[in-house]
């Protein structure tokens, strides 16, 4: 491993520092102390980390031990400063290599230590928090929906807390929970008296361990009760503090947000009631922020440039969930594929701008005709994936006719052409469960339906019928 001493020099050497501590680097290189050294190797590291300069490289090398890698910006090369970042065994005070006794020259002259303040404990946190924040930014959004990205939050905050702890309470969950140790879907068995009374957007301190909601009873104790073999955490006091949507942030910082669920901060000292409060607020701000942040960039990640619905990359993983929700609640869920017929005349005939004028407006047609819940997702050139969650076959049929007669009856206008211009699409369809219970099954049986619906004529639906010949449906334009 490269000494201390080497590796001060040679950041000395390759980084951009402030005169400061280019100063205190050179007055602990001629002091030779080498927790002098340490000290001012840390806080180098954390001031080219703040700047962006300095970017760090998570290993693990033998026997699970990990190395602090880092990469300098412009360099290629990676330094490993896991000495300046251990914490030096206690041993008596060193014997200064210098002859000198007296403070180093940036104190004597006045200026403030810049180590005098640095606590390598936070700074470690602030790491982990920054590493946190980066996977949360470049990780699959939507991935894990809702309660993952929350708990993503809550888990990146978490290391700031000390010995207390953080936890959401849903209203209502549109996710599966199951997976999630920091959130909980409130029941509507075992809720605190309080719960009835409060008023929406109301925060609550709670003194009292019988004042918490089951699920956070079977995680917890009363602080007087504590005993080493019990493996709960100890409870003293906690803030609870209203979460709000992200649609309504602005309304929620007036107190008239929808209320999507509840913050329990969790302290298992006698803390000040001011204090946990004003940080439960604080919490549920950040929360929020980055809850609304991760939904703008799922929303540019997920949505199709083109025509505006959503993507194959969003229909891959929110197929799966809706799929287990489905599951969850015993509740039905059809899948529909559909694809423009004639799409490569259209584009042959009249160019590629107006092909992507029929895009858009088929896609825009089909949202007009859904329900908020429902998804359109562009998987393909000129093919569209509708998912219809808590609905029947026969409430799919009557949608996909309405969505047919929408389409049929465009009239869509081009210089080129005389005669307005006309599109149908054909669908296939298959209903969850009996079509199938997997994402991959569901969507190779809507997918053979589809095929069907083009080769029998087009403009059509064929849903499949595990028990025999498949259901046709014919747009019926004398409704429309």
């Amino acid at each position: 491993m490269v000494s201390v001493r080497n590796l001060l020099q040679q950041l000395l050497l390759t980084a951009d520092i402030g005169p400061v501590l280019r100063r205190a680097a050179r007055s602990a290189l001629a002091d030779g102390s080498q927790q002098r050294m340490r000290q001012v190797g840390r806080t180098i590291i954390g001031e080219l980390i703040r700047r962006g300069d300095l970017s760090r490289v998570l290993a693990s090398g033998d026997g699970g031990r990990h190395r602090s890698l880092f990469v300098l910006k412009g360099s290629e090369d990676m330094l490993d400063l896991s000495v300046f970042l251990e914490v030096a065994p206690e041993s008596a005070p060193e014997r200064s290599e210098s002859k000198s006794e007296s403070p180093p020259e940036e104190q004597r002259g006045g200026e403030p230590d810049p180590l005098a303040s640095y606590d390598l404990v936070a700074h470690e946190k602030l790491l982990s928090a920054m590493e946190s924040a980066q996977k949360l930014q470049i990780d699959h959004p939507g991935n894990g929906g809702v309660a993952g990205i929350l708990d993503s939050v809550l888990g990146m905050v978490g290391p700031f807390l000390g010995e207390a702890t953080l936890y959401l309470e849903l209203h209502t969950s549109p996710d599966p929970l199951e997976d999630q140790q920091r959130i909980f879907e409130a029941q509507s068995r075992g809720r605190p008296f309080w719960a009835s009374s409060r008023v929406q957007g109301e925060a609550i301190w709670i003194t009292d361990w019988s004042e918490l909601p089951d699920y956070l009873k079977k995680r917890t104790i009363p602080r007087a009760e504590v005993t080493p073999a019990d493996t709960r955490r100890p409870f003293a006091c906690g803030a609870v503090v209203p979460l709000f949507s992200p649609a309504d942030e602005d309304e929620a910082d007036a107190g008239r947000g929808a209320e999507v669920g509840l913050l329990y901060l969790l302290s298992p000292r006698e803390v000040g009631r001011d204090q946990l409060m004003r940080l439960g607020f604080r919490l549920s701000r950040f929360v929020l922020h980055c809850w609304r942040q991760r939904r703008m960039m799922s929303h540019l990640v997920h949505t199709d440039n083109l025509t505006g619905v959503r993507n194959r990359a969003f229909f891959d993983e929110q197929f799966s969930l809706e799929i287990e929700r489905a599951r969850r609640n015993e509740s039905p869920l059809v899948l529909l594929l559909g694809d423009i017929d004639h799409f490569k005349l259209v584009n042959d005939r009249y160019g590629h701008q107006v092909g992507d004028r029929v895009l858009q407006t088929v896609a825009r047609e089909m949202l007009h005709g859904l329900r908020r819940i429902d998804m359109v997702c562009r998987v393909g050139g000129e093919e569209f994936a509708l998912v219809l969650p808590e609905t029947g076959l026969e409430a799919a049929m009557e949608v996909i006719n309405r969505i047919q007669v929408r389409i049929g009856n465009l009239r869509l206008s081009d210089p080129s052409s005389p005669e307005p211009i006309r599109v149908t699409i054909s669908f296939g369809g298959v209903p969850f469960p009996e079509g199938g219970t997997e994402p991959a099954e569901l969507y190779r049986h809507a997918d053979q339906m589809l095929y069907l619906s083009k080769e029998r004529g087009r403009n059509r639906c064929h849903f499949w019928n595990p028990e025999g010949e498949p259901l046709l449906t014919l747009p019926g334009y004398h409704s429309s």
